[in-house]
């Protein structure tokens, strides 16, 4: 039996008013935005090197022998060392995904759908903390900046319907205005920005790297380094790992002695607040 006082006409009021507010609130949620219209995941257990992860169409998103936090990597567009946290198979486990949308989208419209399959299928749950990390500032340094600016005649405009023309007998091959190859120990761009520069150090450095030189347009840029424990890149797990000592004397600079001989620029060290993801939860994601 109800206690009397729940059927004064007050609290009944107060009783309603408090169910419609908490109902309210749970209608407010942002609904999800576009996703795949099908998805398949499926484990991956041939222990290949090749991983291999984009819009292989204007309509699909496919990656092959990628493991979580690789993937989380690509759908929130951080880097590794800006991750913590998850299982131990976040790492290990290997998966091959095939997903599709129904409306034509770039890679970077596919990574919200992504981060949305990720939660759905892996059942992940993150969370973001700001934290004080070493990060790298990048400056001119001593002696000027020794970039190029980029001949016109050295590359055609990105065109992403077509590729480079055949060079004529006798000439080079034309690439793409805006293009960057980058190895273990090189760095290759026609007509970049700064910013597509620090882009790539911090990828290769696996530490944040901001823009200080106060350079605008485009350069060419061609910069060669000894790998060592600063350029540790990126390596899949399990396989080889990064490497983990100083180069030998005599064998080729540093990065930082490189960017300074070859390109007038200076890596200077420090702290800054770096957006983190933690990992709160996941689960293997089941059979399709």
């Amino acid at each position: 039996m109800l206690d009397k006082r729940m059927r004064h006409p007050r609290l009944r009021f107060l009783t309603s008013l408090f169910v419609l507010i908490t109902t309210a609130i749970g209608q407010t949620q942002s609904p999800p935005g576009p996703q795949f219209e099908v998805a398949s995941i499926k484990s991956n257990t041939s222990r290949t090197r090749q991983v291999s992860i984009g819009a292989s169409s204007p309509r699909a998103f496919k990656a092959e022998n990628v493991w979580l936090r690789f993937l989380i990597q690509m759908a929130w567009n951080v880097k590794d060392y800006q991750l913590s946290g998850g299982p131990d198979w976040a790492t290990s486990n290997r998966y091959d995904i095939d997903a599709r949308t129904n409306t034509d989208a770039t890679f970077e419209q596919m990574r919200p759908m992504l981060q949305i399959l990720l939660e759905d299928r892996f059942q992940l749950a993150l969370h973001r903390e700001s934290k004080d990390l070493p990060v790298y500032t990048l400056v001119a340094a001593k002696g000027g900046i020794k970039l190029k600016v980029p001949a016109k005649e050295n590359c055609v405009a990105n065109d992403k319907t077509a590729s480079p023309s055949a060079p004529a007998p006798g000439q080079t091959f034309l690439s793409f205005c805006g293009g960057m190859v980058t190895g273990p120990h090189s760095l290759n761009g026609t007509a970049i920005s700064t910013e597509q520069l620090t882009t790539a150090l911090s990828n290769t450095m696996q530490r944040t790297v901001i823009d200080q030189t106060g350079l605008t347009g485009s350069f060419d840029v061609h910069l060669e380094w000894t790998a060592d424990q600063s350029t540790p890149g990126f390596y899949a797990p399990g396989f080889a790992p990064p490497p983990s000592a100083l180069p030998a004397e005599g064998s080729g600079p540093t990065i930082f002695t490189a960017l300074q001989e070859q390109l007038g620029l200076k890596l200077e060290s420090t702290k800054r607040p770096v957006t983190t993801l933690i990992i709160d939860h996941a689960v293997r994601p089941s059979a399709n």
